[in-house]
């Protein structure tokens, strides 16, 4: 692996980093995808799988948003991945939500 300085001094194994978040998005997106379906086909628990599919979302999209910030805004590391861990709290809150709502 290369190992990349970037411009705060921070070394980075960076494709590792990459390939990780592209395969984080990549399972992440079909996840959202078969949930929205599942949503869409069963009207009596869409108030269950929406949420859930919103937090799969969520997740997925923290993942994306950390890797723009990180190589497109010049954000640190650290910086883009506590953006990133925010994201994904509210998407795994959502997730929560879902999970109770199923047990009513």
């Amino acid at each position: 692996m290369v190992i990349a300085a970037r411009p705060g001094g921070e070394m980075t194994d960076h494709p590792a980093l990459v390939i990780l978040r592209l395969g984080i998005v990549g399972v992440g997106a079909i996840v959202t995808l078969w949930g929205l379906r599942l949503a869409v086909r069963t009207r009596g628990h869409r108030n269950t799988y929406l949420p859930l599919t919103a937090g799969f979302a969520l997740v997925t999209l923290g993942a994306v948003v950390e890797g723009i910030l990180f190589e497109f805004f010049g954000w640190s590391l650290s910086a883009a991945h506590t953006a990133e861990a925010f994201i994904g709290a509210f998407g795994f809150a959502l997730i929560l939500v879902s999970i109770q709502r199923s047990q009513v």
